[in-house]
């Protein structure tokens, strides 16, 4: 078990291309195989979701739970940051940037208007501007799961006689009782992860079930179970439990397009690929001293822009738009308006950033790139995960949905736009970028720029809300959870993922999934 990865449906909006899913099928989940970034969302992500009538769920409620968790290494002290949590994090500052590249990248968003953002997880962070990221690696430069901070082996075996690990496994069903008005669930059926073998296992439920599979794995689950939408369910010959037309339903993903040019093999990952010499070299420097490029992580810096900090026409930074609320912007109990919410962030990556792997090997693999991933970060399109069949060793289907709305492209012309700009801004400045590779015929012509789009749209994998904390029959999108994570219609079953997120945060993931984590534990102890 480890990383697993399969195709999803046609993209109906993007040539019909096919693009990779991977999941983190291995304990620890995707923190075993992630970009590591450490970013929780800023403070109008929460009072988004507070607004929209989960009022525990606020800045000023789940600040509490990001601190407890995290240990930050070298950020200056403050009361919004934690410092004894089991899960580290540091920064890579500019002085540790491995490639030119991000150098430049930097000065060239100086350069175009946009100010620094020290650390973009405090709430005073500025919505427009060029972040150093916090990133989820120890003192020793390692990377630091969620299964090295929060399960390492000493507390699995301080813990043995309450705690079963089962691996090599898949949850193929959990059983109900009950009437249509509130079930339990009773049993959790799960079998061998080897299609071929025939072992199958069954455990009793004494209190709660929690599925936490993740956005595209936990909705399979409870369809599976007979959780989900009626017809769908039929469809597959699953007796239907209840129905729930909001499981698998109002998937989002912050959806990316590569903006690439070549520039010298040494300023691109490649270098490690085409030079075995490079290649012992830097493995005898991280194992020995901890240093050099394999000691940090690919994305260290990225740029957030809201999309009305840009001109509708050029992408020319707009500087009169505040990027602040007020002076009083550390009173979090404050609530802050989704107007501060950043729509874009433009990733510096060294390396091709094309999700087609049989393309990168025959055009990238053996040539410098430097990449600005142009994403988006509130995407008004939705996508659905859908069973494959009945058979739990069948990979669910997964429709991305990207670009169905046609807002989205007004919002990814402006990415692009401002990513070739910043290109533009880095040649003028000295940097070798020898020609465009994944860049429109004309950056003027919105058909040329769509064309890009539609031929360059991928996953950032960052997936969430197929199972949405919302009311069942909410106004807009069925909900699967309550405020307390329970499926509707079932007393003691519970889902903790981001498959639950109201709407997703604008930011990467993997530090408000940790947080709702937390939040979910102490609901647990809490009854």
């Amino acid at each position: 078990m480890g990383a697993r990865s399969w195709y999803c449906e046609p993209m109906k909006h993007c040539d019909d291309r096919q693009g990779p899913l991977f999941l983190g099928e291995v304990l620890g989940g995707t923190s075993r195989i992630n970009a590591m970034v450490y970013t929780r969302g800023s403070v109008a992500d929460y009072d988004a979701w507070s607004a929209m009538g989960h009022p525990e769920w606020s800045y000023e409620k789940v600040l509490p739970y990001f601190i407890k968790g995290e240990s930050t290494l070298n950020r200056p002290k403050s009361k919004y940051r934690g410092d004894s949590g089991p899960w580290i994090n540091q920064a890579f500052t500019y002085l540790s940037f491995p490639f030119q590249a991000y150098h430049m990248a930097q000065q060239g968003a100086e350069a175009l208007g946009f100010s620094l953002i020290d650390d973009p997880n405090l709430p005073d962070a500025l919505c427009d501007g060029m972040a150093t990221l916090d990133s989820t690696v120890d003192q020793n430069k390692q990377r630091v799961s969620t299964l090295e901070a929060f399960l390492p082996r000493a507390t699995a075996l301080k813990r043995a006689k309450n705690l079963t690990i089962c691996t090599g496994v898949i949850v193929s069903q959990i059983k109900f009782s009950g009437d249509q008005v509130e079930h339990r669930a009773e049993r959790v059926h799960f079998q061998s992860a080897n299609p071929k073998s025939e072992k199958v296992f069954s455990a009793k439920v004494k209190g709660e079930v929690i599925i936490s599979s993740g956005a595209i794995g936990s909705p399979q689950v409870l369809m599976l179970s007979g959780i989900g939408p009626r017809q769908h369910l039929e469809k597959h010959g699953i007796e239907v439990v209840r129905d729930l037309p909001g499981v698998g339903s109002e998937l989002c993903d912050h959806v990316a397009i590569p903006v690439a040019w070549e520039v010298p093999v040494v300023e691109s990952l490649t270098h490690l690929a085409t030079s075995p010499l490079k290649v012992a070299l830097e493995f005898f420097k991280y194992v020995f001293f901890r240093t050099g490029i394999l000691s940090i992580p690919v994305l260290i810096l990225t740029l957030f822009v809201r999309g009305s900090s840009l001109d509708d026409e050029t992408s020319n930074f707009i500087h009169e738009i505040p990027s602040k609320t007020s002076k009083t912007d550390d009173n979090i109990s404050v609530p802050r308006s989704q107007d501060y919410l950043p729509d874009i962030e433009l990733m510096p990556l060294a390396t091709s950033a094309v999700d087609n792997l049989e393309e990168h090997k025959l055009r990238f693999a053996k040539i410098g790139v430097f990449s600005l991933l142009a994403t988006l970060l509130r995407p008004r399109s939705r996508g659905t995960v859908r069973l494959g069949s009945s058979n739990p060793h069948d990979r669910p289907k997964v429709d991305f949905g990207f670009m169905s709305d046609p807002a989205d492209f007004a919002m990814a012309r402006k990415a692009i736009r401002l990513a070739l700009k910043l290109g533009a801004v880095m040649k003028a400045q000295g940097f070798p970028l020898v020609r465009g590779l994944t860049v429109p015929k004309s950056e003027k012509d919105d058909e040329e720029i769509d064309k890009l789009i539609r031929h360059r749209a991928r996953t950032t994998y960052h997936y969430s809300s197929t199972c949405r904390m919302a009311p069942e029959f909410d106004a807009q999108a069925p909900g699967v959870v309550d405020d307390s994570l329970r499926v509707h219609g079932v007393s003691n079953l519970r889902v903790c993922d981001a498959s639950v997120f109201p709407q997703i945060v604008s930011s990467h993931l993997q530090a408000p999934v940790v947080m709702v984590a937390e939040k979910c534990a102490d609901m647990i102890k809490g009854g």
